[in-house]
């Protein structure tokens, strides 16, 4: 679960980079020598920091540099690189990328006199501005917002903590520099400069009001920021925005969804932006959204219908808007929807530790906290030493500085209780859902179990339901529309870079003003092949379920059709105070294609045979668990993996989940030590991809132990209250060849 823009996520790509470069000269770095350093340090970074694949981080990295030491030429095609890889999945924001960069260079070249710069620069400005569309120009703003004296600053503290004193640097701490250096380079001129002269042009078409205060029956207030389109002449749609992520240069974003014909506001949560109130995250969006909704239909800009809108949390938010459904509100497009209690902050009821993290983000003013949300370093210093202390999890605040109401409160609920529940639509409640709603999210998306979660229960309990889905291999960025050409270290099919906001937008002309429905949508359910470069379609979950094939757990690793007929198991130890793997954990890579299984500790790895013709696995994999363990409870963990001929592994899907809640996730069922348990597994992630010739899947079952989430000792306790004084005694594990799996394969 994150931010909606989620692109500035250039740090991971800088994980593989760590080779120093020597700096002893440079005994003292400031403003009188820093060009010399960035000189001495380009051709080494340009010649050591390698693309890994044709990805937007090393493009989004290296035109810094170029950049930085007046390169232009290079650095504005390096740009065009990131325009590329963006165009085909989001055209309207990849125009509109790198131009505060582009317009300086360009300036700076035709400047041969400092007092015409002004001149020339607005001149370049307004010549670009002007062949961009609408729904590019709108994206311009958030691209000149640089302050200079912060951004100064940035740059000075970083040189003083990273870079002074240091006989040699990590090429990554040389881009992180580049990077704050260029910033610096233009702060002054887009923020004196461009700027303003992009807030006039936006006047000419926007009307905009950032700092409206709705109150609510019980005397609430809830700050809304509303963008009118002065172009429309008569009352229309207004498109919604619930968002928690409070930030003057959402208003950037309500212009593009305005651009599109409407009008469109952004509702802050409760407590967040000018409103004075408590934030509570979750736990007010049904009530206040409804009341909200109630003030809009009484503009003279609306004409008495609405649409929702936006990922993650404000996809969450969409569902919320559904418990009391008000009569103007006839669509959602929730995407990447966070399923609160169902895969955050805890994943079939395991919490994780990024919890705290993204509470902090939220909570710790009425805006957000970027800087210490991005401070990779300092989290991981924050569970590594609760990993490694083995205190309780319930202690993750006090270690990170002080006690956190918020998660705190949410410890309390481990089940799927009633506090859970009252955030989203009730059974009862699904059931009158008769609006239309367009889904989107992601195989590699972190808040997938959340979206399948509502879009199953709206079947379920409205079997009717208008619904549909467009599912590919996206992470949560991608399925919020920020599509790239490389997702996870995977270069995706070409078919699947798709303008999914084109298409979400279709979906709203559709609906809120009667034109066609998107030809895109084939299908109630609308899933790419990966490896098959096609899309295809389906009216339901049951045609993926009608597929599965039974795999057992059978003796000698084997994962096989066939079910043994005498009962066998394969042991498993686990040494629950083992604490040597903590870096690994907090360092790993995270792509989905790799060359070794990263973690091949805590867990038992079953093969099938190699398939002899290629298959097509889609949908989401099942199946029950047979085990003995010496402890009441632990945590379940599964990946499944296509092992290529290569012999590199790609992660398909993966389970997680708690053994005394598999039965019912409301309510705990322990286990009896020594007893032969059977454990369903579900809520397990959708994937769609061919299995080619040659491959073999490969199952690894095991205990989950790592710093990112609780570590569950067994002992039957609240598991936020267990210590590594619980782990005495190691895990043992029986697992019987009578477990299985299920996974929807179809032969080619």
């Amino acid at each position: 679960m994150k931010k909606l823009f989620t692109w500035i996520i250039f740090f991971f790509s800088l994980v593989l980079f760590s080779q120093n470069i020597p700096i002893k000269q440079f005994k003292k770095v400031d403003s009188t020598n820093i060009k010399s350093l960035l000189n001495y340090l380009f051709p080494k970074v340009n010649s050591g920091y390698k693309m890994v694949e044709n990805n937007a981080y090393y493009y989004d990295n290296i035109f810094r540099a170029n950049f930085s030491v007046g390169n232009y030429k290079t650095a504005l095609s390096q740009i065009d690189a990131i325009r590329t890889l963006y165009m085909k999945g989001n055209p309207k924001f990849a125009y509109a990328i790198g131009i505060q960069y582009e317009v300086y260079a360009k300036a700076v070249e035709k400047t041969k006199a400092r007092q015409n710069f002004r001149k020339i620069y607005e001149a370049e400005l307004l010549k670009k501005y002007n062949t961009l569309s609408a729904g590019s120009q709108v994206s311009l703003p958030m691209f000149f917002d640089y302050n200079p004296k912060e951004t100064k600053e940035d740059l000075y503290n970083f040189i003083k903590t990273d870079i002074n004193g240091k006989s040699s640097i990590p090429i990554a701490t040389a881009l992180l520099l580049f990077r704050k250096y260029s910033n610096d380079i233009i702060a002054k001129v887009t923020y004196n400069y461009g700027r303003p002269l992009l807030k006039k042009l936006d006047e000419e078409t926007y009307t905009i009001n950032d700092s409206i205060i709705v109150h609510t029956k019980d005397k609430k207030e809830i700050s809304i920021s509303v963008i009118v389109n002065n172009k429309i002449k008569k009352p229309e749609a207004t498109i919604i925005v619930n968002t928690i992520y409070s930030d003057p240069n959402n208003i950037n974003t309500a212009k593009q969804l305005a651009s599109n014909g409407y009008s469109c506001v952004y509702i802050n949560t409760r407590g967040k932006y000018l409103s004075h109130e408590k934030t509570e995250p979750f736990e007010h969006e049904a009530e206040d959204i409804y009341e909200v909704i109630d003030w809009i239909v009484q503009q003279p800009w609306n004409n008495g219908k609405v649409g929702m809108f936006g990922g993650s949390y404000l996809g969450f938010s969409q569902w919320a808007a559904t418990k009391k459904l008000h009569p103007a509100l006839k669509t959602i497009v929730p995407q990447a929807p966070v399923g609160i209690g169902i895969d955050y902050p805890m994943s079939n009821n395991v919490f994780m530790g990024y919890m705290l993290r993204w509470i902090d983000y939220v909570t710790v003013n009425k805006l957000t906290d970027n800087t210490g949300f991005r401070n990779e370093d300092k989290w991981n210093d924050v569970y590594k030493k609760w990993y490694v202390s083995g205190s309780a999890f319930n202690k993750l605040d006090s270690i990170n500085g002080k006690e956190n109401e918020i998660f705190q409160r949410w410890l309390q609920h481990p089940s799927y209780d009633s506090y859970w529940q009252n955030m989203t639509p009730d059974p009862k409640e699904y059931a009158k859902i008769n609006i239309p709603i367009l889904t989107t999210t992601g195989y590699f998306d972190d808040d997938q179990l959340g979206a399948m979660f509502y879009y199953k229960n709206h079947l379920k309990y409205n079997p009717g339901a208008d619904h549909y889905m467009i599912i590919g291999p996206y992470d949560h960025s991608g399925s919020q529309g920020y599509i790239t050409s490389d997702v996870v270290g995977m270069k995706i099919d070409p078919a699947a870079e798709i303008d999914l906001n084109t298409i979400c937008f279709e979906w709203f002309d559709y609906i809120l003003k009667g034109k066609n429905k998107p030809d895109f949508l084939k299908g109630k359910i609308n899933y790419e092949v990966i490896g098959s470069n096609v899309w295809k379609s389906a009216n339901g979950m049951e045609a993926f379920d009608n597929t599965k094939v039974k795999y057992f757990l059978n003796e000698g690793l084997k994962l096989s059709t066939n079910k043994s007929d005498q009962l066998q198991f394969s042991p498993l130890s686990v040494d629950l105070k083992d604490r040597s793997d903590a870096d690994k954990y907090l360092t790993g890579n995270t792509d989905v294609v790799m060359a070794a299984i990263a973690d091949k500790n805590n867990g038992l790895l079953f093969t099938t045979d190699v398939f002899e013709k290629p298959m097509e696995l889609t949908g989401s994999f099942s199946g029950n668990l047979s085990f003995s363990i010496n402890k009441k409870d632990c945590d379940l963990s599964l990946d499944l993996y296509e092992v290529l001929p290569s012999g590199k592994y790609f992660l398909l899907s993966s389970y997680l989940g708690r053994a005394s809640y598999a039965k019912d996730k409301s309510n705990r069922q322990l286990l009896t030590p020594g007893k032969k348990e059977i454990i369903p597994v579900n809520n397990t992630p959708f994937i769609s991809k061919r299995i080619g010739k040659g491959s073999r899947l490969l199952l690894k079952v095991g205990i989950k132990k790592n710093p990112n989430w609780q570590v569950n000792y067994g002992t039957g306790k609240d598991v936020s209250t267990e210590t590594i004084k619980d782990a005495a005694i190691p895990m043992e594990i029986k697992w019987y060849n009578d477990s299985y799996v299920e996974l929807p394969l179809i032969a080619q």
